[in-house]
């Protein structure tokens, strides 16, 4: 799009010295992380901490980004190990206390004094359904987080990524620094303790969907 810089153009500005190229950049992604941090971690306050942090290693190794490759997953990159290390040290120490999931109420959360988090904004296929739709999809995706707190992390982030943030398994792979055939086996594998944990009512239906890639979406209404 005209006047719409890639983010391997505003990443060659940055490192050329112009600031307000990074802040485009934060704008850009800082919802995005915010989210898969916030759905991860379940705990408002160190998801702050890791976006901010996050961004604050992605400047600092802002030149170790290859231009050649998606921006985005390299960023989701740090986000999550920077939050995968965090639950290691709180399982050593003490017990997560979970808050309570519910992305039915829009909620602004502070960062900073100058960067502001929305909860509830969520860019994707979604935004084009009918109400009908789009409120089924909403409370799909309401029973999905319910349960997301009892899987383990790795299992919980490798079903944020596919199915709330919808990223390819290829994405998914450099991302978790791992091979697409094991992501597609830890996804199916993921999918199966979601669902005996979810205990599915038989309104919701018995039969998978399948997903663009071939694979099985974690929670699909019958006969959508």
């Amino acid at each position: 799009m005209e006047g719409y810089p890639t983010d391997q153009e505003l990443v060659r500005q940055t490192l050329a010295g112009d600031l307000q190229a990074f802040e485009s950049i934060v704008e850009r992604y800082q919802q995005a992380v915010y989210r898969i941090l916030y759905r991860l971690l379940r705990n408002r306050q160190e998801a702050e901490d890791i976006a901010q942090e996050t961004f604050l290693r992605c400047y600092r190794h802002l030149e170790k980004f290859d231009p050649e490759r998606p921006f985005a997953p390299w960023l989701y990159r740090i986000a999550t190990n920077l939050a995968l290390s965090s639950l290691r040290q709180l399982s050593r120490h003490r017990l997560l206390t979970w808050e309570t999931c519910d992305n039915r109420v829009s909620e602004t959360q502070t960062v900073d004094s100058g960067q502001r988090y929305d909860l509830a904004s969520r860019e994707g296929p979604s935004r084009g359904l009918d109400p009908e739709a789009a409120w089924e999809r909403k409370e799909v995706g309401l029973e999905i987080a319910g349960a997301l707190k009892s899987l383990k992390p790795l299992d919980r982030l490798i079903i944020i990524l596919r199915y709330f943030e919808e990223l390819s398994y290829d994405e998914i792979a450099y991302i978790m620094q791992a091979r697409r055939n094991s992501v597609e086996v830890r996804l199916f594998r993921a999918r199966q303790k979601l669902r005996s944990i979810m205990r599915l009512q038989p309104e919701w239906g018995n039969t998978p969907h399948q997903d663009q890639e071939g694979g099985e979406s974690a929670c699909i209404p019958a006969g959508k």
